[in-house]
């Protein structure tokens, strides 16, 4: 192993990350997996379009040779608010919070590349297709990528590079083995996305999807289906490969009676206190704030009626 990576594995170990290499050659058949769903019909038009980050290429580093992929641990983060005198409490799972992991896997990899003169630039592509075929990670009946130590409880980000890796991981998609004659998953899906007939979940009717949409909920979702205040938890909650990080929960900020009643009434960031702002801060303020009044409200009211049977 070279110094480059040397220095790079050591303080991926260090903050707990994984990562694997894998040959810029690879990129363009990611890409076309992904059309080839659309193509099929297996992944609507609407959901593509929404997913702009799949048609990206290394156009701000055409001269990359390698793309680095990296899995850094993320657990539930629950938040509390303050509602007519209730303290409400709601979990916002894996995966939305990027500033701080994603600044400190980039500043791993330039601190081992760039100080030799190589480049390395952010990639948006496909990160779980590249994380399974990479061998970092394999897919759950889901569709949701499991890295080993981290179960389902991660953050993928994906890096191009000059710096020509050796090392050219790559393999077959595959399914964790636990998954072969375990249907929890399926079972337990709130709007039935998980399906016997093909390995691809509805993504179009995932809870996830109409929970991140500005767009009110379909008619047809039953209220009690909410667990979460953005995306959904209820299958990765059920997994039994996730059971060991299921109690490592993060706590977030507490919001009071005050902020609440403005968050639920969808008040602008701008018209919020600084105080509020900060805390919002320290979530993608961008993807979460939009529908976080909205969800919340559902949130409440499921609670709400819990309490009255």
């Amino acid at each position: 192993m070279d110094a480059i990576i040397s220095k790079i594995t050591g303080e991926m170990k260090r903050h707990f990350y994984k990562y694997k290499t894998v040959s810029i050659s690879h990129l363009q058949e990611i890409q076309n997996a992904v059309g080839e769903l659309v193509r099929q019909g297996v992944i609507s038009e609407k959901l593509h379009t929404g997913w702009q980050f799949y048609l990206d290429n290394n156009k701000n580093l055409p001269e990359a040779k390698s793309i680095i992929i990296v899995a850094m641990p993320q657990f539930i983060t629950r938040l509390s608010f303050m509602w007519q005198g209730i303290n409400y409490s709601a979990n916002i799972p894996p995966g939305y919070f990027t500033q701080k992991d994603e600044s400190c896997a980039a500043a791993i990899l330039k601190g081992g590349i760039e100080h030799k003169g190589y480049k390395v630039s952010k990639a948006r592509l496909a990160l779980k297709t590249m994380a399974v075929r990479s061998g970092l990670a394999k897919y759950g009946r889901n569709n949701i990528s499991y890295v080993p130590g981290m179960g389902s409880f991660h953050r993928l980000i994906a890096f191009y590079t000059d710096y020509p890796c050796e090392k050219n991981d790559w393999d077959e998609i595959r399914l964790m083995k636990s998954c072969e004659t375990c249907f929890l998953c399926r079972e337990n899906c709130p709007t039935g996305s998980i399906s016997n007939e093909r390995f691809l979940i509805h993504a179009e009717n995932c809870l996830t999807h109409f929970n991140e949409s500005e767009d009110d909920f379909p008619h047809w979702l039953q209220p009690g289906s909410h667990n979460a205040l953005i995306g959904c938890m209820r299958c990765q909650s059920v997994c039994p490969v996730n059971k060991p990080y299921l109690g490592k929960i993060e706590i977030g900020p507490d919001f009071s009676e005050e902020e609440t009643d403005l968050i639920l009434n969808r008040t602008s960031v701008e018209q919020l206190s600084s105080e509020t702002r900060i805390k919002l801060d320290r979530m993608v303020q961008d993807e979460i704030y939009p529908v976080m009044g909205r969800n919340l409200r559902a949130l409440i009211e499921k609670q709400e009626k819990a309490v009255q049977q």
